[in-house]
Parts: C-alpha cells; sequence; structure tokens
C-alpha cells in the first residue's frame, strides 16, 4: 500500500505559497460549471486528438528553476476512461515566473480533461519535490493549500477526509460548490494533485487506473 504522510499536523514552518496556475486558472470556470450546463456537450472517446502538446518536448526552465518536464505525465494513463489526458500548457506556462512554486518543486507538468461546459472535467498537475522539501510538513501545507485554490470560486472546502483509493492513501477535499480535491505522493518524489467537476468524478476513476 502506497501512503501520503499519516497524521497530518499543522506545520512549524511558514509554509510557501502553492496556489499553483492551474487552481486560479480553473477559479473562472468554477463559476460556471457549478452552476451546470443545459446545453449540449461533446463527450470525447479514444479515437480524438488530443490538442495542445507541449511547445517543449524536452522540457523548458523557467527564470526560478522550475523545469516544465513533460515525461512527467507518462506517470499518468493516457485516457481516464474513454478521456484523453491533455497537456495544460496555459498552466505550464503560469508555472514559471512561480517563485514559490520552484521553491518546493525542481519539475512539474500539469494536464486537464475537458473544460468549461462540459460534464466531466479533470484539472491536475504533477511534480518532483525537491529534496529538501519532501518533508510532512510541505506536504501538509500543500495540501491545505491546494485544496484551499481549488475551491477558493466554488465556496471554499466543505470538508477533507483521507480514504485509500486503490492501494493509495488520498488526501480528499470536497468543495462547497461541487468540484472534488485529491492529493497523493506516488513515490520517488513525486506528488500528484487535482480535482474535478461531474458525475464520473475523474479524479478517483484516475487513481483506480494507478499502477
Amino acid at each position: 500500500m502506497t501512503r501520503a504522510y499519516a497524521g497530518r499536523r499543522s506545520s512549524g514552518v511558514r509554509p510557501p505559497v502553492l496556489i499553483l496556475a492551474a487552481a486560479l486558472l480553473a477559479a473562472i470556470s468554477f463559476a460556471g460549471a457549478a452552476c451546470g450546463n443545459s446545453g449540449p456537450t461533446n463527450t470525447p472517446n479514444e479515437t480524438q486528438i488530443p490538442f495542445g502538446p507541449s511547445a517543449w518536448p524536452s522540457g523548458t526552465t523557467g527564470q526560478y528553476g522550475l523545469h516544465i518536464d513533460p515525461s512527467l505525465l507518462g506517470r499518468l494513463p493516457a485516457n481516464v476512461g474513454a478521456y484523453p489526458l491533455v497537456e495544460n500548457t496555459d498552466s505550464e506556462l503560469a508555472a514559471l515566473d512561480d517563485a514559490d512554486l520552484a521553491r518546493t518543486f525542481d519539475r512539474y507538468a500539469s494536464a486537464s480533461i475537458g473544460g468549461l461546459g462540459d460534464d466531466n472535467w479533470l484539472q491536475l498537475v504533477i511534480g518532483h519535490e525537491r529534496p529538501e522539501s519532501q518533508t510532512p510538513d510541505v506536504y501538509t501545507a500543500w495540501v491545505d493549500q491546494y485544496a484551499t485554490g481549488a475551491c477558493s470560486q466554488a465556496s471554499g472546502v466543505s470538508g477533507s477526509s483521507q480514504p485509500t483509493i486503490n492501494t493509495w492513501v488520498v488526501d480528499v477535499s470536497t468543495c462547497t460548490g461541487g468540484p472534488i480535491v485529491y492529493t497523493l505522493i506516488l513515490g520517488d518524489g513525486l506528488l500528484l494533485s487535482m480535482y474535478d467537476l461531474g458525475p464520473k468524478d475523474l479524479g478517483r476513476m484516475l487513481i483506480n487506473q494507478l499502477n
């Protein structure tokens, strides 16, 4: 069983400001998505060609040393159910200028499924923590701040838990407005955070596909 840091507690140090660009970008989507959309939607399928591949196939490094590394997405399933996981270059571009993010992660990538107006959508980030950041305190701060950012435009966090999904111990937060936030440690310094909205619960589905 792969476990997150057990016994979550308040950090004894000032937590870094770790509200990822992905969480901030999705704030625009939350207001509309949480209110529902009665119009027609398109359901992706495995034959679709993912758009928006990385402008930097071998990665690129920002001014603060954070390296955008698309190869990290190889740790994740290419499709979640019938939905293709597509690299989110807008989030990655914003992350290059995030000094706080670079103090915690040395490598980073982002991806998504769907968007505003779709019945189901998912946003995620996967990062490799710097060796000095691989501590329970930093993890706890990250979990709390990521959930706060993801729920900031969905009426805040309404609850949290740490269930086992598949073989993974996962920190789960629920936004009052509907989205669900997941964070888990994948091992080898990798940390995965994501949030979704929709009846399929794509975040849980992705975790169930992890090896």
